[in-house]
């Protein structure tokens, strides 16, 4: 009919002449920092602002044999971005390479620890507090370590969220981690060996499934994640152990804490001496003790997941809940 042509011919002319949607922005930022006073370095990141901009960020702080590129990984379309979640919800995102990897400044491994690393923290949040009112620091394993140590010395970030961190590592888990999945990255068959000392150590081919992953890891995901794994520093790890995930440090942290861990995580959950994943109750039966002095303490568990939450078939589900407990607590 007549109309109905004339109709759709007006739809299709407005629809040409809206404007698109605006898309967020992303830059690559370099911070300058110190690992002590002789020791200059600096902070690669990756700075995302949703369209119109934001007064809030979070500040995301990769684990061991990761860089930056762990919360925004380009395999299934988005689907294993926790940047894409964030900035949905409004969220700017720095993620950034911990000194030492990624393009952040290179170092010899005895030179890195999750001290310093959590002092070179200290500083990025600084640096963004020029730009930004509310900064939340989120981690995952050993940058949720860093996350943690940092927070307990200076609480500067408005909020703290960790992932895939308890204060029970399995002895169990991380005996077999230490026997069957990492070694120095001199011996690894890649090109890492040319890269680093042999005080970093990487994982082995073939292991990141079971060391990192649920019962149901994406092919494509995993398959990438083996073609890009990274390294870690032996002496950080050693600390981060230490002060992180056995001893209280956590005590000193009075801002308020997400703590978030996958049912099945093969390091922190089950198995001897492991930490209680079988419900949220559980895990936060066990962990509020060492978050006694926190403002407000919530932990969550994502069912059927492993240690890598951002890369679970259901990462949306934590990943949303997180960001919901964000907007009202940092």
């Amino acid at each position: 009919m007549r109309w109905q042509a004339v109709v759709l011919a007006v739809a299709l002319i407005v629809g040409l002449a809206a404007p698109a949607a605006a898309a967020p922005s992303c830059s690559d930022v370099t911070v300058p920092v110190q690992l002590d006073v002789l020791l200059p370095a600096s902070v690669h990141g990756r700075l995302c602002l949703p369209p119109g901009g934001a007064d809030r960020v979070q500040l995301l702080v990769h684990g061991a044999t990761y860089d930056g590129r762990y919360w925004d990984e380009p395999i299934g379309g988005g689907r294993f971005s926790y940047v894409r979640r964030a900035l949905g919800d409004r969220w700017a995102t720095l993620a950034i390479d911990r000194v030492g990897y990624g393009a952040s400044t290179r170092e010899p491994s005895v030179l890195l620890t999750a001290l310093t690393q959590a002092l070179t923290v200290h500083q990025v949040v600084s640096w963004l507090r020029t730009s930004f009112r509310t900064v939340l620091l989120v981690g995952h394993s050993v940058g949720s370590a860093v996350a943690l140590i940092e927070t307990s010395l200076y609480n500067d970030a408005s909020a703290v969220a960790l992932t895939a961190l308890t204060h029970r590592v399995s002895p169990e888990g991380l005996a077999s981690a230490l026997a069957f999945d990492v070694r120095p990255v001199t011996v690894d068959p890649g090109p890492l060996a040319s890269r680093y000392d042999p005080g970093y150590l990487t994982t082995v081919p073939g292991r990141r499934a079971a060391l990192f992953y649920g019962p149901h890891p994406d092919p494509a995901m995993l398959a990438y994640d083996e073609a890009t794994k990274g390294v870690v520093s032996a002496t950080e790890m050693a600390d981060a152990i230490a002060l992180g995930f056995a001893l209280p440090t956590s005590l000193g942290i009075t801002r308020p804490v997400y703590l978030v861990d996958g049912e099945l995580d093969a390091l922190f959950c089950g198995g001897l001496l492991g930490g209680s994943c079988s419900s949220a109750a559980a895990l936060a039966s066990e962990e509020r003790p060492y978050f006694a002095h926190s403002l407000r303490f919530t932990a969550a568990v994502l069912p059927d997941a492993g240690h890598d939450l951002n890369f679970e078939p259901d990462a949306a589900v934590y990943e949303d809940a997180l960001n919901a407990w964000a907007d009202t607590n940092a």
